[in-house]
């Protein structure tokens, strides 16, 4: 049996920026939901960016008939969406918790500070003593990248929780966001995938951001017993 999940991130509701561009992000979220309640997938994982707070009741209401997991990070008001998430556990002001099924264990980290924090990395480490996979959900990639991109927005201390996921005798795979395009990287046991926005996009270049403004997407996931798959969902407009 194939348990099917899709990956969304970075929707950037109602913020200036993205209303700048002329960009529809509420439109846009509405399509991706559309198109994934079309594939009869019942679960999303939402990796953080979703908006101002302005737009997280009409977030939460647009995603009420899925089987939602949410991670944050530093545009997303933890105080605000902790009246959303009534069954999540908000640890020391922060969101992360895990769960598990037969055959995996899925961790949801906070990096809402640009940092996993002491505490929390302590969690995880605890959280990794398991003989199952481990899918790792949160906002900032944890392996970097050679791009324009990766130099500000890099997660503070991402060598020290790759030292900690690469120390796990079993394959982690990380689901993250924050960059705006799509990335497949392996080091190791830890594979990690970066999704594309639900936004826009930003074009993989070394020396500067370029926005794509046309472009926007999410990641469709597919787990068995003994392996995960994944594709990419894009859609293009003109603005």
């Amino acid at each position: 049996m194939i348990k099917r999940i899709a990956h969304i991130t970075d929707l950037h509701l109602d913020e200036p920026f993205t209303k700048k561009q002329g960009i529809s992000a509420r439109n846009r979220l509405k399509t991706v939901l559309q198109h994934i309640s079309s594939l009869n997938i019942n679960e999303i994982i939402c990796t953080g960016d979703i908006g101002e707070r302005t737009s997280l009741d009409f977030f939460f209401k647009e995603c009420n008939h899925f089987n939602l997991s949410v991670t944050l990070v530093n545009h997303d008001s933890e105080l605000e969406t902790a009246t959303y998430i009534k069954s999540k556990l908000f640890n020391s002001s922060k969101l992360y918790y895990s769960h598990e099924d037969d055959f995996y264990k899925y961790i949801y980290l906070d990096s809402s500070l640009g940092i996993i924090d002491k505490q929390q990395l302590a969690w995880l480490e605890k959280e990794l003593k398991t003989n199952k996979h481990v899918l790792i959900s949160l906002h900032h990639p944890i392996i970097g990248l050679n791009l324009k991109v990766d130099e500000i927005g890099a997660l503070k201390n991402r060598k020290a929780i790759l030292d900690l996921l690469q120390k796990h005798s079993n394959s982690i795979t990380v689901f993250c966001g924050h960059y705006h395009l799509s990335s497949t990287i392996i080091d190791k046991n830890v594979t990690q995938y970066i999704s594309p926005a639900v936004s826009y996009q930003i074009k993989k270049q070394t020396d500067k951001i370029g926005i794509d403004a046309n472009t926007y997407g999410y990641r469709l996931i597919y787990i068995t017993h003994n392996n995960i798959t994944t594709q990419t969902q894009l859609f293009h407009e003109s603005n």
